[in-house]
């Protein structure tokens, strides 16, 4: 089980493909929680909160027994303050508390920063999606993300070298979700599409449109 709930969800050290499989086992909308049918609300604390505390204090720790040291001098004076500086910069930039909505009734998301909306846009605009990265000798390491026009990207899971396991992870997500879903390449038959820019779909029908009158 899990220490860390609620806003704190996605702060979980252990975030491997079989620890988020347990969390959707407990909760199949994972990280959201269902406000109302068609309508998912996640709140959470941004995880560069508990670095920045975490850099904050081990500058203040280090910086206090540096200078009780006999030999403690100015030398090293300026790092321990940019520690401290650039920790409290953390903390008071993301302090805040993030609320982000996925509403199917209104067709739209929304992005709260400390209560004030900060986007809305259409649901073609946030997704789930695999990312991957290559190490030195050449492996993939697959991440699956919450990401979208104007919005902080969410961490599901990183750093695993198991594509079907974290593959099926995000397509049940999405799916759940009712949200596109990516593959981790930019051209790909894996992509599922479930909302499309008007744009594309007047296309799409005009094209339809096109082949019945022929």
């Amino acid at each position: 089980m899990s220490l860390f709930r609620g806003p704190f969800a996605l702060w979980d050290f252990n975030s491997s493909e079989r620890k988020l499989a347990q969390k959707l086992q407990g909760n199949k909308f994972f990280p959201f929680q269902v406000q109302q049918p068609k309508v998912f609300v996640m709140e959470y604390y941004k995880d560069v909160l508990w670095k920045g505390a975490l850099l904050f204090s081990l500058s203040l720790v280090a910086s206090v027994f540096y200078f009780k040291a006999e030999k403690g001098s100015q030398n090293f004076a300026g790092f321990f303050i940019y520690g401290i500086t650039i920790g409290l910069w953390l903390i008071a930039s993301n302090m805040n508390k993030r609320r982000l909505i996925i509403n199917h009734n209104k067709e739209l998301y929304q992005f709260y920063i400390k209560g004030r909306l900060w986007q809305e846009g259409p649901l073609y605009q946030i997704y789930v999606r695999l990312v991957a990265q290559r190490d030195s000798y050449g492996k993939l390491f697959y991440s699956l993300i919450i990401n979208g026009y104007r919005l902080e990207m969410l961490t599901l899971a990183s750093l695993s070298s198991k594509f079907e396991q974290i593959d099926v992870l995000g397509r049940r997500i999405a799916r759940h979700l009712n949200l596109n879903y990516f593959d981790y390449e930019d051209i790909s038959t894996r992509h599922v599409i479930r909302h499309k820019p008007p744009e594309i779909e007047e296309e799409e029908e005009e094209e339809l449109t096109g082949y019945q009158n022929v």
